[in-house]
């Protein structure tokens, strides 16, 4: 009884296995008769061996320390001097190049200014708010410009001012 489905496998098989010859002569035609041609490979660049030098400088996949990235004032000269503890104003990312003044608002007692950003947000200043890079500070608003102070460092730990103003801008 065993036997039986073994004997039946293996006829099955058997009919399996044919004539095979007319595919084999198809199969070496074919090769005889095409020749990929494949063009030779580029020759590889020459290797140059480079030496680093910035060992002792700080890796650049290593964010920078706190000391790197604040702002370093010598505060023990007696001379003109940024506001450090002041919360910076939403425009102080900005340069004074950046920004365009859009027109005024007016009240009873007060004139503000539109200021608009490269990226076309629009926002009202008054006098006394902070804006562009250089701790400037908006002293004037008339209907044409806004007048602003800047502090500049001048290298030796103290800062001068810098007038500056943003005009109105019809674009």
């Amino acid at each position: 009884m065993k036997l039986l489905p073994l004997l039946a496998f293996s006829l099955f098989l058997m009919g399996c296995v044919g004539d095979r010859s007319d595919l084999e002569l198809f199969v070496t035609t074919t090769k005889a008769q095409h020749v990929a041609h494949i063009p030779p490979l580029k020759e590889p660049p020459k290797f140059e061996h480079f030496a680093y030098q910035a060992e002792l400088m700080r890796s650049p996949f290593v964010p920078p320390s706190r000391e790197l990235t604040e702002e370093v004032i010598d505060t023990s000269k007696n001379c003109l001097q940024p506001d450090l503890k002041r919360r910076k104003g939403r425009l102080e990312t900005y340069a004074l190049d950046n920004l365009k003044m859009r027109g005024t608002l007016k009240d009873a007692d007060m004139t503000w200014a539109l200021v608009e950003t490269n990226d076309g947000s629009v926002y009202r200043m008054g006098v006394g708010e902070y804006l562009g890079l250089f701790n400037g500070r908006i002293v004037k608003v008339t209907s044409q410009s806004v007048e602003v102070i800047e502090l500049i460092p001048d290298g030796s730990g103290c800062w001068s001012e810098r007038s500056n103003s943003i005009v109105l801008s019809g674009e």
